[in-house]
């Protein structure tokens, strides 16, 4: 329907590197539902970011996509695996299939990383969406220090550690698929411009995570919150004149436009503040 789009569109597609993990507590002497959905986070080596969430009462559906851990890099398929696992361990295999009390029992570990991996997204003839390998080291189909800190986990709730049932396949889930519209110079090099317009399309934009070029590492919806940010900071109030270069004109500084009726009120803790930026510029803060 956009035929003039970039080629580029689909590449620099990230899944953060991420995969979803737990643990799930064999009774319910600890009601793990209750609280904060996510309160910490750390960091088990200088590229892994791992954050403890929970499940309100209830929200047992998540429980769906659970099952037993099993380990990646082998010879032997993870399917002949799990199968191996659910023999050794039956009770473990038999508590997996049952979701009730679930969100009251499991913590969920979300498994994050900032290594440069991606997957190219494109459609297939009969118009489905498919990845590939792109740009970047392969894409991680399990990550073992993250196997790690479900197993720690797990013994500390005497329970059992789990993963999800597409990693059977080295497919692991992520929360936090973004990129595949990446900020380019020009329709060679991306689909949008420094201020988020799409190459071929005047007026058009694109402002989400879509438009982050690097896995995170972290929870992306701060870095998505500051590139909406900036990109809303150019743009021109009613009938004023546009600051920016021209669409495909290469890029250069522009000074932040001060709306004329901003719609947070001027006495809220969240107004806009003006203060002095590069070349005596003026830059939005809130």
């Amino acid at each position: 329907m956009l035929p003039r789009v970039s080629d580029r569109l689909g590449q620099l597609s990230r899944t953060n590197s991420e995969a979803i993990l737990g643990a799930t507590a064999r009774d319910r002497r600890v009601d793990y539902s209750r609280g904060v959905a996510i309160t910490s986070s750390f960091h088990p080596d200088e590229s892994t970011h791992v954050e403890p969430c929970r499940y309100g009462r209830g929200s047992n559906a998540m429980g769906l996509l659970a099952t037993l851990l099993v380990d990646g890099g082998s010879r032997v398929p993870r399917s002949v695996r799990f199968v191996a696992t659910a023999l050794r361990h039956p009770r473990s295999f038999a508590r997996s299939l049952s979701v009730r009390h679930w969100s009251e029992r499991a913590v969920i570990v979300l498994v994050m990383q900032s290594l440069d991996n991606s997957l190219t997204v494109s459609r297939t003839r009969f118009g489905r969406l498919t990845t590939r390998q792109g740009h970047g080291e392969p894409n991680p189909s399990w990550i073992p220090i993250g196997h790690d800190v479900a197993r720690r986990l797990a013994h500390r709730m005497h329970g059992d550690p789990g993963g999800s049932v597409t990693e059977l396949l080295n497919r692991p889930v992520t929360a936090h698929f973004i990129g595949g519209c990446p900020i380019g110079a020009s329709p060679r090099t991306g689909v949008v411009d420094a201020w988020h317009r799409v190459f071929g399309y005047d007026g058009l934009h694109v402002v989400d995570g879509s438009t982050v070029s690097a896995n995170l590492g972290v929870n992306p919806a701060l870095t998505i919150t500051a590139l909406a940010e900036r990109a809303m900071a150019f743009w021109p109030n009613r009938g004023e004149p546009d600051p920016r270069p021209p669409v495909g004109a290469g890029y250069a500084p522009v000074d932040p436009v001060a709306p004329i009726a901003s719609a947070v009120p001027a006495h809220a803790s969240g107004a806009l503040r003006l203060a002095a930026g590069h070349r005596g510029a003026r830059s939005r803060t809130t």
